[in-house]
């Protein structure tokens, strides 16, 4: 039962160290677009109604240029590219600027917190 205890917190100290190095690598800015992408990637498009926080749609506006954006992106992550389309059309590039925003944003924090180290090498 002890040895359990023990795996069960080395494990918890693990996954705290991958967070925490995720966080580093992501900043608050990557931790948020990560999230919000793995949420669009699990919601269900299914239903006509939905809920929107749309400024132009609540009031009353027929179009709106970004509504149906983040419903096409949730589309795309789940392989219905074709769909993805029918609620707007610039799904597909928004998905790219926000991947590589992450992939900037991990790519020049690296950088910064694991810079490497030169045993004794003389680059002259």
């Amino acid at each position: 039962m002890n040895n359990y205890l023990l795996n069960i917190k080395s494990f918890i100290l693990r996954l705290k160290s991958w967070i925490f190095l995720l966080y580093k690598l992501l900043t608050l800015e990557g931790v948020i677009w990560l999230i919000s992408l793995i949420y669009l990637a699990t919601v269900s498009n299914n239903s006509e109604q939905h809920f929107t926080i749309c400024p132009l749609s609540n009031l009353g506006f027929q179009h709106c240029p970004g509504c149906g954006l983040g419903r096409a992106v949730s589309m795309i992550l789940q392989g219905d590219i074709i769909h993805s389309f029918d609620f707007h059309w610039l799904g597909i590039p928004a998905l790219i600027i926000i991947l590589y925003r992450i992939f900037q944003l991990i790519r020049n924090n690296f950088s910064i917190y694991f810079k490497p180290i030169n045993k004794g090498v003389n680059h002259a």
